[in-house]
């Protein structure tokens, strides 16, 4: 099973080739039943955490945190948990190398797994290496049962290109039109930025304020001049250089910045005067970012140390503080904690469109959006929302499911670069992608086994190896059976 280690290259013809399940090592503690979640390291690991012992749905029992290795297809116990059942939720934080965690069954408890090879502080505990923390004395908002997510956004899952292409006929020196068909702008990649590689305009950036189609996207402040045709671009995270006259809490800068999208992401200096300093924006007009307040524990808050002049240049990327929790339970509450302060505090945000339960799942596209979240509400819809840290507020893409909805029971996993998401029906075999650009459902065949429709999901996982190859793993709920489904061309 050894992917990491080979490229492989399954060379699948579209339309008469059909990639099948492979099946893999079984989870070895038993049948996973209502409690499960899973999170994977971006790297070799799928961690997941298995409620198993009961198959009655809200019923504590016996719950264990394993991780599973790509590279050999072996499975390794970690730790036993607080007896959980739904509400498990899972995500991985690279930043801190550790793994976040909420048990379900009508608690509020959450914790964390240290991954490094010391101890770490964190959160008010000293936790040993790789060893499961006490739990977080700071509780959670509201009890984590079906539906509950977390979700962290942070850059160093980030690539350097989020999208690349030719301009077409009938761009403007603010109305960039794609040659790429059909198209692959999300509205979501507001406030990402835009930079010609060839042309007259090679060299010019701007950021993005608008994205009308998914072929056409706007920019606020123009261009010297109109693209031509076939004159390439690339989409990146903003980057430029600072203007004369910046003071201890602002960085000027050359202006079109998309109203409040960077409030509470960061802002780093990436050479000259005060290089490899980082702090977080607390807001922004379209010329100035204006730096958050000190958070007692955060060094990447408050004033610079060294201010920055018209010599520094700097980067604007996704805060990677904050932990979000979207409650479920049929509720539409979501809330965040700053996991650096030494004053520890949950803050609800903007409540979602619709009320969340199961088969929701809370969501970092980190490789095509990087400052939103998207939340698939579950709760027998098809709807999804992307969340918009900065500005406090949701939007709602259109969905073109038919009359497809997703509840308890259904997992779901975002696939990376695709800008698609991976949705495994409840109660049936029945797959599907959906597309985020353009909102259409597509039947992505079937599973080995119907999934029970009353357990919780989060048993999905997209998992790129090495060299290359993409995958989607499954563990089968009501049993031990675990999958992967090469991804191919999906």
């Amino acid at each position: 099973m050894g992917d990491q280690l080979m490229a492989v290259n399954y060379r699948f013809a579209q339309g008469v080739d059909l990639p099948s399940w492979h099946w893999l090592s079984e989870f070895p503690a038993g049948a996973s039943n209502p409690g499960t979640s899973n999170v994977y390291d971006g790297n070799r690991y799928i961690y997941w955490a298995v409620q198993y012992g009961t198959t009655t749905a809200g019923t504590a029992s016996t719950t264990q945190l394993w991780r599973y290795c790509t590279w050999t297809n072996g499975w390794q116990f970690l730790a036993g948990l607080t007896a959980g059942n739904q509400g498990i939720d899972l995500e991985f934080d690279p930043v801190r190398n550790v793994v976040w965690l909420t048990i379900g069954a009508a608690l509020t408890e959450w914790r964390y797994f240290n991954l490094n090879s010391t101890s770490l502080t964190l959160c008010g505990l000293t936790t040993g290496a790789f060893t499961l923390s006490s739990a977080i004395a700071t509780v959670l908002p509201a009890t984590a049962t079906v539906g509950a997510s977390l979700a962290l956004i942070n850059d160093l899952e980030l690539v350097s290109t989020f999208d690349s292409g030719a301009a077409a006929a009938g761009s403007t020196t603010t109305s960039i039109v794609s040659a790429n068909a059909p198209g692959t702008f999300l509205a979501s990649i507001v406030g990402l930025q835009i930079r010609f590689t060839s042309g007259a305009l090679a060299g010019q950036k701007r950021i993005i304020t608008s994205v009308t189609s998914p072929t056409v996207l706007g920019v606020t402040r123009a261009f010297g001049g109109a693209p031509a045709a076939a004159d390439t671009w690339v989409i990146e995270v903003p980057s430029d250089t600072a203007a004369a006259g910046s003071t201890t809490t602002t960085l000027v800068t050359t202006g079109g910045l998309p109203a409040g999208v960077f409030a509470n992401a960061d802002v780093v200096i990436t050479g000259g005067t005060g290089s490899g300093q980082r702090r977080r924006i607390g807001s922004h007009d379209a010329t100035t970012l204006t730096l958050a307040g000190a958070v007692a524990g955060n060094p990447r808050t408050g004033a610079w140390t060294t201010t920055p002049d018209a010599t520094s240049t700097y980067q604007i990327v996704p805060s990677s503080d904050f932990l979000y929790f979207l409650v479920g339970n049929n509720s539409t509450a979501v809330w965040k904690i700053d996991v650096m302060a030494t004053t520890l505090a949950w803050t609800a945000v903007a409540a979602l469109p619709g009320t969340a339960n199961g088969g929701a799942n809370f969501m970092h596209p980190a490789s095509s959006a990087p400052f939103r979240l998207v939340a698939l509400r579950g709760n027998g819809t098809a709807n999804i929302y992307f969340y918009d840290p900065g500005n406090n507020s949701w939007s709602t893409p259109t969905v073109l499911a038919a009359s497809e909805t997703f509840t308890t029971g259904a997992s779901s996993a975002l696939m990376p670069g695709r800008r698609k998401m991976f949705i495994q029906k409840e109660g049936s075999p029945r797959c599907y992608i959906l597309d985020l650009v353009t909102g259409a459902l597509d039947g992505a065949g079937f599973m080995p086994y119907a999934s029970p429709a009353g357990y919780d999901g989060h048993r999905a996982r997209y998992v790129k190896s090495a060299s290359g190859v993409e995958w989607l793993y499954l563990l089968r709920a009501g049993g031990q059976e675990f999958y992967r489904l090469p991804v191919e061309w999906l």
